[in-house]
């Protein structure tokens, strides 16, 4: 896991481009023996092993792709690829999937069901992996799925559970300031579409601080702004890009709402026209209890009961693995791979993220509780039906 791992990390790709890094792991399935391959949403790949005696479909997910970030971390097997880093620990998750699959493989002969290993590429980027996959019916006959996520936030010898929500849902918005042009010496004669634009960023603010319940937790964030030609130009447009976060869809849905009366306003009270379009992303990622509860007696079972960290609260970073989660029952949980004595304190995507890879054979130790706990019979209820559909989403 750890050769994989640092092959992957030194030759990054970016979303929908992970080929040499599904052929790298390709190449170990099949040496392995594993034989069941499929591949999926273009640069993707889906491996099933299957036990000698029938019973429950669990799936394991792990995602592919790298960011596009100058790394400026110190370690040997750094990006050799400029502007491409593996910053959110994709490659780590990789690794310790593939392990997990060679591992159940190997133990196939007391394997009771089967275990679907998605490698999954496209996390970081439309169109995402996990929205092709699970629309493409991939998941059909699976009974649940689960996956892990590295935290450097959290010291190696670690797990994060929560059940219910878990991450938030995101949409992604581009709004459109349009102004009329003139000299920036006669602002009398046009509409500066930047000062309205200005405007508009700040009553936005007033969704989440006044317009919404505080207890509601929502984020609004304008990340880029592009407008203007020259100093002594009035800019006649400007293009505003965000992102809106919630952890309850109803909420996401009203905010939408909200974010068109306001842009739509405050451009007509300055003699100005706005459009927003909202580019629908993940849903919100609930945990489902019972299967946060296996993990939790995995957890107990591989490293003992001081290695569970129980979440606080919810965070606001949004994970594609949600949509499998509109289709099966799931939960996604964090391995710690944080380690301040070694210098690894950097956060996800920061140019210097780095992890500690004594996480990895723990990572595929709890994934591989889950899995014997899972398909042993009776070990745990699934609901009863299973997850609707979001309305008003892609």
């Amino acid at each position: 896991m750890r050769d994989v791992r640092r092959a992957i990390h030194a030759n990054p790709e970016l979303s929908h481009e992970e080929t040499a890094t599904a052929a790298l792991v390709r190449r170990e399935l099949v040496a392995a023996g594993l034989r069941e391959i499929e591949a999926v949403a273009g640069t993707g790949l889906l491996v099933t092993i299957r036990g000698r005696r029938s019973g429950r479909a669990l799936a394991l997910r792990a995602d592919l792709d790298a960011l596009p970030l100058v790394e400026a971390s110190s370690v040997p097997f750094a990006s050799r690829r400029p502007g491409v880093m593996h910053a959110c620990g994709h490659d780590a998750h990789t690794a310790i999937l593939l392990g997990v699959a060679i591992a159940l493989h190997g133990q196939r002969e007391r394997l009771r069901g089967s275990v679907t290993c998605v490698f999954q590429p496209a996390e970081e980027s439309e169109p995402l992996g996990a929205r092709q996959i699970a629309e493409a019916g991939h998941l059909k006959g699976i009974d649940a799925i689960l996956a892990l996520h590295v935290d450097p936030g959290l010291p190696v010898g670690q797990i994060g559970v929560r059940s219910g929500p878990f991450m938030a849902g995101a949409d992604s918005l581009q709004i459109t300031i349009r102004g009329r042009g003139g000299h920036g010496g006669l602002p009398h004669l046009g509409v500066d579409a930047i000062a309205v634009a200005a405007a508009v960023i700040q009553e936005l603010q007033q969704i989440a601080s006044r317009r919404i319940d505080p207890l509601e937790p929502v984020v609004l964030t304008i990340g880029r702004i592009e407008g203007g030609t020259a100093p002594n130009i009035l800019a006649d447009h400007v293009l505003l890009e965000g992102t809106v976060r919630a952890l309850d869809e109803r909420v996401r849905l009203r905010v939408r709402a909200m974010i068109r009366d306001v842009v739509g306003g405050v451009a007509r009270a300055h003699g100005a026209a706005g459009t927003v379009e909202v580019l629908p992303g993940e849903p919100v990622l609930r945990n489902d209890e019972a299967l946060t509860d296996l993990i939790r007696g995995a957890v107990r079972d591989v490293l003992g009961p001081a290695a569970l960290h129980e979440m606080p609260r919810p965070e606001l970073i949004a994970e594609d693995f949600a949509f499998y989660l509109e289709r099966v029952p799931g939960a996604m949980f964090r391995l710690g791979v944080g380690s301040p004595a070694k210098g690894i304190v950097h956060p996800l995507h920061h140019p210097g993220f780095a992890l500690d890879e004594k996480a990895l054979p723990i990572g595929a130790g709890v994934l591989l509780g889950a899995v014997w706990r899972f398909l042993e019979a009776g070990t745990v209820e699934l609901p009863h039906s299973r997850p609707r559909r979001r309305e008003g989403g892609r």
